[in-house]
């Protein structure tokens, strides 16, 4: 009966860290796909908002000697 017991405490404890890590890093990774599924659509949006509006951005310049 010792050895359960002791067993139990011994595994319990990170199983129970295990699963409470689990829960909190589960809401961070959906919390990411949805940012990540915005901003593909904002991409795929943004061709199609400067062609109709006209806007072109301006073209970065270089310098010499940089």
């Amino acid at each position: 009966m010792d050895d359960i017991l002791n067993l139990i405490a011994n595994v319990g404890f990170p199983i129970a860290v295990a699963v409470f890590l689990l829960v909190r890093v589960e809401s961070k990774v959906t919390c990411l796909t949805q940012a990540i599924t915005e901003l593909r659509e904002a991409i795929l949006i943004m061709p199609r908002e400067q062609l109709s509006t006209g806007y072109t951005p301006a073209r970065a310049t270089v310098r010499e000697g940089l």
